[in-house]
């Protein structure tokens, strides 16, 4: 984005926010669309409907060399053509779902010479660019496009360029099914009959418990979308309840099973191993000198040396 170019982004939640300052630190100019006032943004806030659009959000949207998509999956379609009429030419339109599967079949309703790119953080956008994975999806490339991921690399970020059934493929694997395992202990604790404190467990368990809270602490409409609209997460989900499965077999089996997943992934894994060690090295969740009785379905705290 070069000085006084200018972007719209419809919607104003942490992903819109956060290419907000990457858009203005490269010296441009840029407006919000969203359908309610937002503390920090109120004059360059048009308060709008993505849907229906008002007269102002239409002309800033017409006005704009990059219009920016940041908006759930619920309203994003609807959006997409509402925004793709007002579109002039030789703009760069982005989109931050996270499933591209849907919104690269949405290609064929733009005119001929907008530009359209599929973009997904792989992480919350509070965290920074630097050296984390961000997958683009260049569905229609351009000039525009290219002076965008530019400006992504010099924040160091790692892009990983993929289409779109890669991206979901891949994500399947790697997010979706991780975001299910995670949302499973979640279920699991809650329902536990114990007042046991949750910090009590072995490390491995203090990450998973790490991650279920960092979840936890988003928004759930992400997650969904995540779990219903990638293609492949039927097959995925399957996939995982089919290894649980395996290990409720015999002890020998079950052994035999470990033996082979060691020697096919454990190699590939050291880097991660080593780096499990480092943060186990210190207790991911301290518990200060104090000693817990569960007996009969009730806990108590048997013991404590704080003073």
């Amino acid at each position: 984005m070069t000085q006084g170019s200018q972007a719209t982004i419809i919607g104003a939640g942490r992903v819109g926010l956060k290419l907000a300052e990457l858009l203005t630190a490269s010296g441009g100019r840029v407006r919000f669309v969203d359908h309610r006032p937002v503390a920090g943004i109120d004059q360059n806030l048009i308060v709008s409907d993505a849907i229906h659009l008002t007269l102002e959000a239409e002309s800033a949207i017409a006005e704009s060399d990059i219009v920016v998509l940041s908006l759930p999956f619920t309203v994003a379609g609807a959006a997409f053509g509402s925004a793709c009429r007002r579109l002039k030419g030789g703009a760069l339109l982005i989109e931050t779902l996270s499933v591209k599967t849907k919104p690269a079949s949405w290609a064929v309703t733009l005119p001929r010479e907008v530009e359209y790119l599929g973009l997904n953080p792989l992480f919350g956008p509070e965290l920074g660019w630097a050296n984390r994975p961000v997958a683009v999806i260049a569905y229609r490339s351009g000039p525009r496009l290219e002076v965008f991921l530019q400006l992504l690399r010099r924040t160091n970020a790692s892009l990983v360029a993929l289409d779109a059934e890669a991206h979901d493929r891949l994500l399947a694997q790697r997010q979706l099914a991780a975001h299910a395992l995670l949302l499973s202990l979640a279920s699991i604790l809650r329902d536990e009959n114990t007042k046991f404190p949750l910090e009590v467990g072995p490390p491995p368990y203090h990450l998973l418990l790490a991650g279920v809270g960092r979840m936890l602490s988003g928004a759930p409409e992400t997650f969904a979308e995540i779990q219903t609209e990638n293609p492949f997460a039927a097959a995925v989900r399957l996939r995982l309840i089919a290894e649980l499965e395996r290990l409720s077999g015999g002890g020998q089996e079950v052994l035999d099973h470990l033996r082979r997943e060691w020697s096919d992934l454990a190699p590939r894994l050291k880097p991660a191993a080593e780096t499990c060690e480092r943060l186990f090295a210190c207790p991911i969740f301290p518990l200060e000198m104090s000693e817990y009785e569960y007996r009969s379905g009730e806990c108590r705290l048997a013991r404590c040396d704080r003073d």
